[in-house]
């Protein structure tokens, strides 16, 4: 089968937790037989806003460059970048096409290919078809998953601090986006939610019927190793360790802050990534004063697997509404047992190998540590459960040919 994986960045130009699930995914199916083909967006701007073809792992990649000023907004169509992106996907003549996120490309791409006459499938990876801010949180933290249906007039109100052009240009926008949102869900054929929390949300948003919406959890690529033996903890001492985009989202300020409660020598840390600013560069250094923590860069998925024999327990305090856990399914597959926020679908990603804590809530994270620290005892049973339910790309690639299998034929 001919898949087109219709995604908005695609590594090594950015490798972020949506990104690297589609080459997972694609590379699963090139393995098993399938002819899988990228068509990415990129950051880089190009005067002529050509397509760029490259391969990446074995997998060609088609990257379509906007021209300067073709700038994504809340209705972030393109009308000149969508033309192009269906011209090129029809020269490809897929059997089906898997739309993973349409940032960098245009707002309207399930509705054209559909037009086109194509099959698409898609996998919500997060909820910017209806949300500015992809998550559904607004800045000052607070949640907008009970707002449906979105967008409305509570998204103005959340975005024209950011919005240059004025309420009148963003109202105009913002309606835009509905009718944008609304046939963007009617030309899937079939939706695809990481977790079950993403599924009740889209649920909620009214735009697609149960039978079109099923969860399927991604597939891990660190299956495929078995697990490192666990470091040995004689030593007394709770060695933490945590990755991914040091964001302030993520919540490692409040880790840090948890640390310094417990006030205790024995408790170590390390960060694996690279922060999003300089600014949150400087608060993280100046948060980490007199601890024990060790801040190691930036990393690749090659270098997790020696974390296990020098860190006891991964933590993930994310203050974000997580969509997946995709670092939280990783620590898993490396055996790690995992301590998690309580947003979005990380209770879900932990399941019964760890602990679920509330985010933003530094004294509870710090109990955490210091119980531990006073007894170790459920850090072996679950690790024992880190990898029970997680799926393999190669399960996962199964599991999905199955549904595009089910999309084509409701369409015929």
């Amino acid at each position: 089968m001919k898949v087109v994986h219709i995604v908005h960045q695609f590594p090594p130009e950015f490798r972020g937790g949506t990104e690297a699930c589609v080459q997972s995914l694609a590379g699963a199916q090139r393995r098993r037989g399938d002819a899988p083909v990228i068509v990415a967006g990129s950051d880089v701007r190009s005067e002529r806003g050509e397509v760029r073809r490259d391969e990446v792992d074995g997998l060609p990649v088609h990257r379509v460059l906007r021209r300067p000023g073709e700038n994504y907004s809340m209705d972030h169509r393109q009308p000149r970048v969508a033309e192009q992106v269906v011209a090129l996907v029809g020269g490809l003549r897929p059997d089906v096409v898997h739309l993973h996120h349409t940032l960098n490309l245009s707002g309207d791409l399930a509705a054209r290919l559909h037009a086109a006459g194509h099959a698409v499938v898609a996998t919500l990876h997060d909820f910017t078809t209806v949300c500015a801010r992809f998550f559904l949180v607004r800045p000052d933290g607070e949640s907008c998953e009970r707002a449906f249906p979105l967008p409305s007039e509570r998204c103005v109100a959340c975005v024209l601090p950011d919005f240059p052009a004025g309420r009148e240009a963003l109202e105009r926008e913002t309606a835009a986006k509905v009718v944008t949102a609304r046939a963007e869900a009617a030309a899937i054929s079939l939706a695809i939610a990481p977790s079950e929390a993403v599924r009740a949300r889209w649920l909620r948003s009214g735009l697609f019927a149960p039978q079109r919406l099923v969860t399927l959890r991604h597939g891990i690529e660190l299956l495929a190793r078995p697990p490192a033996p666990a470091r040995d903890r004689r030593d007394g001492r709770l060695v933490l360790a945590t990755w991914g985009h040091l964001a302030p989202a993520k919540g490692v300020l409040d880790l840090l802050a948890a640390m310094r409660l417990v006030r205790d020598e024995r408790l170590a840390l390390l960060v694996l990534g690279e922060p999003t600013d300089a600014a949150h560069a400087e608060a993280l250094l100046d948060a980490a004063e007199g601890l024990d923590v060790t801040f190691r860069g930036r990393y690749d998925a090659a270098d997790l697997p020696a974390l296990r024999a020098e860190a006891d327990l991964a933590v993930f305090p994310s203050r974000a509404e997580e969509t997946f856990g995709l670092v939280v399914a990783e620590a898993r597959a490396l055996g790690f047992p995992v301590a998690a926020s309580d947003r979005g679908a990380l209770p879900e990603a932990v399941g019964a190998a760890g602990a679920v804590l509330p985010a933003a809530d530094p004294a509870a994270w710090a109990h955490l540590f210091a119980a531990l620290l006073r007894d170790g005892s459920p850090l072996p049973a679950w690790a024992a459960a880190a990898r029970e339910d997680l799926l393999s790309p190669e399960q996962h690639a199964e599991r999905v040919a199955d549904l595009y299998a089910r999309a084509l034929e409701s369409r015929a």
